[in-house]
């Protein structure tokens, strides 16, 4: 039942779109003909989601040097992508790219949503080849359907079993994002204004998160601010994003060191002062993954909900505790995070 109920609100989802492609559009690759393979990925998720899914992007790069390579994602992630020497475009799914998709040339999608939107865009790129995980409906639009593997670790090497039907091999797992010299610029900047000279033991923290089960108290998160300076000497930066400033400032008010507040920097600038940090805490959420693209050791607060295995990549660069947030008690949390921050400190003395 729930089988044919999919089909059916696929389908009915399917009828409801304007028949506006053109004979033009149709043949609109054509062009691309003599050039290598247009594939395109597609994910509308989370900042995070889309960053994970950057190594597929390398391993395509690797695999296909002679591709083209698009991504098709919402307006948040543009920043993730923009800047990837790999990719030769970026589709924003706010902007109604179709026709542009289809002026593309595509010729392999890779579809890593499986819902009718994103089916949608699979079956009118004109891909020859259109991937997907299999799922009930996923016959409407795609017609390579692996079944996913069952896999107990890091997250990325799901998304890579995308690979295996076009005989790929991945390139491991690390995300990846790259920013500019101006963003570098900002980054340098801030920290040179506060003192902080290269070699400083500097840990970023982010205490938010969109989702109220992702969140520990945020005085448990000014205890561990300082406690870092006391055991460690660090400078401790608090981050924050649209909407978060008050929550991070009222935490930041109940530390008794004083701690610095991350200027209002976009992705690029958080990516280019995670890329200048020692070490980054906080919850499970987008500047984590952030900070592991820049190769920046990472502690992490898990709820129940979410496995420390799936998101936390492997090796002795990341750690984590995990609990009822609720609950959860600060000795516990700081017992791991001290035990890995003294290693981190320790290793790049």
């Amino acid at each position: 039942m729930k089988a044919a109920g999919s089909k059916r609100a696929a389908g009915a989802w399917f009828r409801s779109f304007p028949w506006f492609l053109s004979d033009a559009m149709r043949s609109s690759a054509a062009d691309y003909h003599h050039m290598g393979p247009g594939i395109l990925i597609i994910v509308f998720k989370g900042i995070g989601d889309v960053l994970l899914t950057t190594p597929l992007i390398r391993a395509l790069k690797k695999g296909l040097p002679e591709s083209r390579l698009y991504f098709l994602t919402r307006r948040p992630s543009l920043g993730i992508l923009e800047n990837n020497p790999n990719l030769s475009g970026v589709f924003c799914r706010e902007d109604r790219p179709l026709p542009a998709i289809r002026a593309a040339g595509i010729d392999i999608s890779l579809d890593f949503m499986r819902s009718a939107s994103s089916g949608f865009y699979a079956l009118f790129s004109g891909a020859g080849k259109r991937l997907a995980f299999s799922y009930p409906a996923g016959r409407i639009f795609h017609n390579i359907l692996p079944v996913k593997k069952e896999n107990p670790g890091y997250t990325v090497f799901d998304r890579l079993q995308l690979l295996e039907p076009l005989g790929i091999p991945d390139d491991g797992p690390e995300p990846e994002l790259y920013f500019k010299p101006e963003n570098s610029a900002r980054a340098e900047a801030f920290l040179s204004g506060e003192g902080i000279a290269p070699g400083t033991f500097t840990v970023t923290l982010d205490i938010t998160s969109p989702r109220e089960h992702r969140r520990w108290a945020p005085e448990n998160f000014s205890r561990l601010a300082d406690s870092l300076v006391t055991a460690f000497g660090a400078k401790v930066i608090f981050l924050w994003g649209p909407g978060e400033l008050d929550y991070v400032k009222a935490a930041m008010s109940s530390a008794r060191e004083k701690h610095l507040l991350c200027p209002d920097f976009n992705l690029l600038d958080m990516a280019a002062l995670l890329k200048r940090t020692a070490l980054h805490a906080g919850t499970s959420s987008a500047p984590m993954h952030i900070a592991v693209s820049q190769g920046t050791p990472t502690f992490t607060i898990y709820a129940p909900q979410n496995s420390p295995a799936s998101w936390s990549p492997p090796g002795p660069l990341h750690s984590w505790a995990q609990g009822e947030l609720a609950s959860l008690p600060f000795e516990t949390v700081w017992a791991r995070l001290s035990a890995h921050a003294g290693a981190i400190k320790g290793h790049s003395a």
